[in-house]
Parts: structure tokens; sequence; C-alpha cells
């Protein structure tokens, strides 16, 4: 038996419209949702206290690792918390929160491709070097190459 291809159209574009619909918008949630980002882990020094302006004239310096991500990305506001967890567009580098005992034991990771586990929250103080930043619960190498 045989469908007319004009009813085999229909059905196949029929089925990606309801496929688009149970997708989410795409967006990342705030915490406690959990995310996993792709990118390349960085280290960078940023000018700390007293002004958080320039090393050279006096502030500390402060390192943190960064994710850049592969691919940018977005956050839905935190409708509890619209304030301090806004919604952000275009997001395409996050800086990572992490245990002090990571910094050790990942440090052999900087440079490379990694896939970071754990959740986001939005920027709040001097300390924070991008609008969304992660807490993170896993740093790995992708399974990929």
């Amino acid at each position: 038996m045989s469908f007319p291809r004009t009813a085999v159209l229909l059905l196949l574009f029929s089925s990606f419209g309801c496929l688009a619909q149970l997708e989410p918008s795409g967006c990342r949630s705030y915490e406690p949702a959990v995310a996993a980002l792709h990118g390349t882990l960085v280290r960078k020094t940023f000018a700390g206290p007293p002004n958080y302006e320039d090393i050279r004239k006096g502030d500390e310096a402060e390192t943190y690792w960064l994710l850049n991500l592969d691919s940018p990305i977005c956050v839905d506001e935190d409708k509890t918390d619209p304030d301090l967890n806004p919604a952000q567009k275009n997001i395409r580098r996050v800086q990572l929160v992490l245990d002090p005992k990571a910094y050790e034991q990942f440090k052999a990771l900087l440079g490379k491709r990694v896939v970071a586990t754990g959740s986001l929250f939005g920027a709040h103080t001097g300390h924070h070097h991008t609008p969304v930043l992660l807490t993170v619960t896993s740093l790995e190498q992708p399974h990929w190459k």
C-alpha cells in the first residue's frame, strides 16, 4: 500500500510540530535546577578589594576559574527572586564556584574542554565577574573527542 506524497509530507511535518511543542524554551534555570555546561576551562585574574579596579594601583589580585562556553546560553528569570536571578541572554562565559580542594584536584583540566555540572545563580558581589555563575558539583572532560 502506498500513501500519496502529500499525505506523507503532512504526517512528517505534523510530527515535527508535536516534537517542537515538547521541547523546553532552551534557556537554563537557576538553582536548585542542575545544569551541565560545555566549554573550555580557563583561569583569569581580576582586581579585588579595596576598589575592584586595578591591581597595579593596589587592589588585591583575585584569580578565578571560568568556563568559556562552546555555545551561548540563556537563563530564565527566577520567579521567586527576579532581582537576584534575572533573565539573561547570550551568556558566553560563566564563573565557576568550586570547593577549595577542587582547584588542586582539577588543575590538569585548565585549557581543556570540560563539562561542568552544578547550579546557576546570578552575580551579586564584586567578586562575581560574569552575570551568571555556576556552583560546581562535578567537573570532567567530555566523553567525546
